[in-house]
């Protein structure tokens, strides 16, 4: 796992800090599951979730950090999965990913400089971009991957985001 930063480029004041990790912002197709979307006649039909994942998303809770789910799809297997992970903040069919994380922010007190994002197409970016880590899966897109601060060692739906969470233990216990 690649842990060096890399720098942020911007033509605006807009400096990125990393400070002590309060929230965790994940992306669900590419991070939570592997992307794949099998379909019948009715619609969605299933997506795979790793346990593993779920089980690291209890235990960075438990730690105090708050977990928020933002996705483009309007998914009810995604809502149901979340229900199950007791994720109160889950965010279907988000276009604009970036104004409703500095929405969420003003409105709840949060900096952008104390949340780490997991993304991995460029729907992401902006995010990646804006917060204080980003972290993409073994297999994101090579567009984020070359930005994120970190590039897990594990593919989405297939522990990257246990990863994820014990990069985060981690790092809040030497902050």
């Amino acid at each position: 796992m690649d842990h060096s930063r890399k720098p942020f480029n911007s033509t605006t004041t807009t400096i990125k800090k990393a400070e002590k990790i309060t929230h965790l912002v994940l992306d669900v197709d590419g991070v939570f599951t592997d992307g794949t979307i099998t379909y019948t006649k009715d619609g969605e039909h299933t997506k795979s979730f790793d346990m593993r994942d779920g089980m690291g998303l209890e235990i960075l809770r438990q730690f105090g950090v708050e977990v928020m789910i933002m996705t483009s799809e309007q998914s009810e297997l995604v809502a149901k999965r979340m229900q199950k992970l007791q994720i109160k903040q889950v965010f279907l069919g988000v276009k604009d990913k970036y104004t409703l994380l500095k929405t969420l922010s003003k409105q709840q007190g949060f900096s952008l400089n104390n949340v780490a994002y997991v993304g991995d197409d460029v729907n992401d970016m902006s995010n990646i971009c804006s917060v204080g880590w980003s972290l993409a899966p073994l297999n994101a897109m090579t567009e984020i991957k070359t930005i994120a601060d970190v590039v897990l060692s594990k593919p989405s739906g297939a522990g990257a985001i246990r990863e994820a969470c014990q990069f985060i233990k981690n790092y809040n216990k030497r902050y």
